[in-house]
């Protein structure tokens, strides 16, 4: 019997030093009788640094301020229950690295004495994964809004927040958001129709363009793509918009320039037209000398030519005012 507990003793053992989470086991006064191979790994302290001792946590947690308020979480957790779970703090390693530890514990008694176990998962790489990806979300220049399948908003970002004026505090967590974008319930009940058609050919829409009322009464135009991401039967909706409304002014106001353009030279072309054909017709009638016509001609070359002056620097005025103007059209224009 004894060989079998000796032989459980050292499975144990050997499983307890091998697990790829940190693993240590505190006795009384907190002091370590435990420290896995993960917990070297991670901390950079030994066994033997650790052992017998509980000096750890104070080297773990160098700035007192901080280790301060890491035991006062522990401890507020503590008053109600005798462990805590997924506790995350930042520990600085021996060699001075930060490390973000999500910890576990719970209390067992053994021979009559009793012993904490505290489990700490080294999820560092998950977290600047997150705060790299939030900052993506954060800084990207279009709106971006993720909806759990209930459709409240789980994530509004920076540029969502500047171009409808609602901050993530006004809607996070909500679903009325739309409401208030779209307050006019006809427009509402219409693209709701619409949305609907898209989606029942395929679960997404690309390029979408609607008219939002912003929180200070600006409407905004905005084109949407929307993905859907999840498993297991569980999906969120990626909306993104994108704040097209000065393109569409840009696009509007060289629809009036080309039209104003083209009102302003009907009449000079008109001139420039007429003349040639009765100066022709008049030197076929033998009423117009040689050197007559060579004078026609060179008239009308210089009108054409100032006309086309007259086009350039209108085309470089639209290309100068409206910068938004799409990169098509800029370069006919420019062309």
């Amino acid at each position: 019997m004894d060989g079998t507990n000796d032989k459980k003793s050292c499975i144990e053992a050997d499983i307890l030093d091998n697990a790829l989470v940190m693993i240590a086991i505190l006795g009384e006064k907190g002091r370590i009788i435990s420290w896995n191979h993960a917990a070297e790994t991670i901390t950079g302290y030994s066994q033997n640094d650790v052992i017998g001792s509980d000096t750890i946590w104070k080297k773990l947690y160098p700035d007192k301020d901080y280790r301060t308020i890491v035991t006062g979480r522990i401890a507020g957790i503590l008053k109600t229950k005798n462990y805590f779970e997924n506790l995350e703090t930042t520990i600085r390693t021996r060699y001075g690295e930060s490390r973000t530890i999500l910890w576990n514990t719970k209390i067992i008694r053994e021979s009559g004495l009793y012993r904490t176990i505290s489990v700490g998962m080294d999820v560092t790489a998950e977290r600047e994964g997150q705060v790299f990806r939030e900052s993506i979300i954060d800084n990207a220049y279009v709106l971006i809004a993720v909806l759990d399948p209930k459709g409240q908003i789980q994530v509004w970002n920076k540029a969502a927040e500047m171009i409808t004026g609602y901050s993530s505090d006004e809607v996070i967590g909500r679903r009325d958001i739309w409401k208030k974008l779209y307050p006019d319930a006809e427009y509402r009940r219409s693209l709701t129709d619409k949305i609907s058609r898209i989606i029942a050919g395929q679960n997404y829409f690309e390029n979408l363009e609607t008219t939002i009322l912003t929180k200070t009464g600006e409407r905004r135009i905005l084109s949407w793509n929307t993905r859907q991401i999840g498993a297991n039967g569980v999906y969120h909706e990626i909306a993104i918009g994108r704040d097209i409304t000065e393109q569409r002014k840009a696009e509007e106001a060289l629809v009036a320039y080309m039209t104003e353009m083209t009102m302003r030279l009907k009449q000079p072309v008109g001139i420039i037209s007429s003349t040639l054909l009765e100066s022709a017709q008049l030197f076929k009638d033998g009423m117009l000398s040689h050197d007559e016509i060579i004078l026609v001609f060179e008239g009308q070359a210089r009108n054409a030519a100032q006309i086309e002056a007259n086009i350039q620097e209108f085309q470089t005025a639209i290309v100068e005012k409206n910068r938004s103007i799409p990169e098509a059209y800029q370069k006919f224009l420019e062309g």
